[in-house]
């Protein structure tokens, strides 16, 4: 399996090391001349191929092509990245660490940089690559956003990662909330299916240790805005909810001011982009790269991409039953390695093709919904 998962780095060009103990290269194996210096394909056999290393790393930097990744130690730091540039974290390569997130594209700039819990690596430096384990949580490092075609080239000495420090989300301007008349949705008068799908959202979002709080509070966000009867409400009407959350994490939070937890909630409702059923979106490309069937739909198109793209709208209906799912642009883009533009042009086609029916146009909020329609 992992001598698999390093053929298939190695014919990107990148140059790759074996990890044994706690995130290190194994005990007297010189890493250095792999910082100028490819391994070949008979490197990889007999590091991977009997299992003897259980992980593995590639080399930023001119040795893998230009390779350079942001190293985000804390979800806090990547999710503030992510806000100031929405399209760049919807479509690069993007690794699930144990604590945080690595963003991978390339670049000329050959210069590491460290800024508070952000590190540009970019020449003689190597992370962890899928799927490996981490040391510690023993969870493995996976594709949140997986390769897919070329790596574009980017400057991220641009992207002003000096800025974040640890209270960037409370220096920010927090939007003005108006007073709410509407309806508060209370969860002892909602209904049992709605209250299922709360008990479920809370028990995915709790944190387990201190420093979480803010990042999952916002993912409870999104798996609200995922739910039909709330993705329209306003913040207010959900507060009860929030308070609901708030009373089973006090035991693992550090803030135990309602307040924050509220604000944060607040702050981070009108943010949500995709809601909660876009995490569908990875098991369906999964399915759809496992499929063996030619769907009919398939047939009417020559480009591979194409053809990925119906496969997995198929299968996202599948997880969805008979209701419509979730889809936008930037993220079909993440799947297929091309622009945004391309994909919402290729989306529109099927609908044209009557292979798609959007039952729900995008918002600045949300996602286009879809159904499959065809064979």
């Amino acid at each position: 399996m992992l001598l698999k998962q390093a053929l298939g780095y190695y014919k990107r060009g990148w140059s790759l090391i074996p990890i044994a103990f706690k995130k290190k290269p194994p005990k007297g194996f010189t890493w250095a001349k792999y910082q100028t210096n490819r391994p070949t394909e008979s490197d990889l056999q007999k590091w991977f191929d009997d299992s003897k290393y259980k992980n593995l790393a590639v080399i930023v930097g001119d040795v893998s092509g230009g390779l350079a990744i942001i190293d985000f130690d804390s979800i806090q730091a990547y999710e503030w990245w992510s806000r100031k540039y929405p399209e760049l974290a919807g479509k690069l390569p993007t690794v699930k660490t144990s604590r945080g997130r690595h963003v991978y594209f390339r670049s000329k700039s050959g210069e590491n940089k460290k800024y508070n819990k952000i590190d540009l690596l970019a020449k003689n430096k190597y992370a962890i690559l899928p799927p490996s384990l981490h040391p510690d949580t023993k969870s493995p490092y996976e594709w949140l956003i997986p390769l897919n075609g070329e790596l574009p080239e980017l400057d991220p000495l641009t992207w002003n990662l000096e800025e974040f420090t640890e209270d960037t989300e409370d220096i920010e301007e927090i939007e003005d909330i108006e007073a709410i008349s509407k309806e508060v949705f209370a969860f002892e008068n909602l209904d049992r299916e709605a209250q299922s799908y709360i008990n479920e959202a809370i028990k995915c979002t709790l944190p387990d240790k201190q420093g979480y709080r803010n990042s999952l509070i916002f993912q409870y966000c999104r798996w609200l805005k995922g739910y039909s009867k709330f993705e329209k409400c306003e913040a207010g009407q959900l507060k009860p909810l929030v308070k609901l959350w708030h009373e089973k994490a006090l035991p693992a939070i550090g803030t135990k001011s309602f307040d924050e937890t509220w604000a944060d909630f607040a702050y981070g409702w009108p943010k949500v982009k995709y809601p909660k059923g876009e995490d569908k979106l990875k098991t369906a490309t999964q399915n759809a790269l496992n499929a063996k069937n030619i769907l009919t739909a398939e047939k009417l198109y020559e480009i591979t991409e194409i053809k990925l793209l119906v496969k997995v709208c198929y299968e996202l209906q599948q997880l969805q039953n008979n209701e419509p799912f979730w889809l936008s642009c930037r993220s079909a883009a993440g799947i297929l390695g091309v622009s945004p533009t391309t994909a919402n042009k290729w989306l529109q086609m099927l609908v044209a093709d009557k292979v798609l029916i959007p039952v729900e146009k995008h918002t600045d909020n949300k996602a286009t919904r879809y159904k499959f329609i065809a064979k």
